[in-house]
């Protein structure tokens, strides 16, 4: 996912813990400087 300068990259695998893909919608979050909803995610 990329935005203005910004790169995150989705993960693949199928292994990843809980705590890490709960960190994902975060580091977004941070990138746009505003919470994300559960709409707004499902809609990626």
């Amino acid at each position: 996912m990329v935005h203005e300068q910004h790169r995150l990259t989705i993960p693949s695998n199928a292994e990843y813990s809980v705590p890490q893909l709960r960190m994902i919608p975060r580091e977004a979050e941070g990138i746009l400087g505003r919470p994300i909803t559960a709409e707004e995610w499902d809609r990626l």
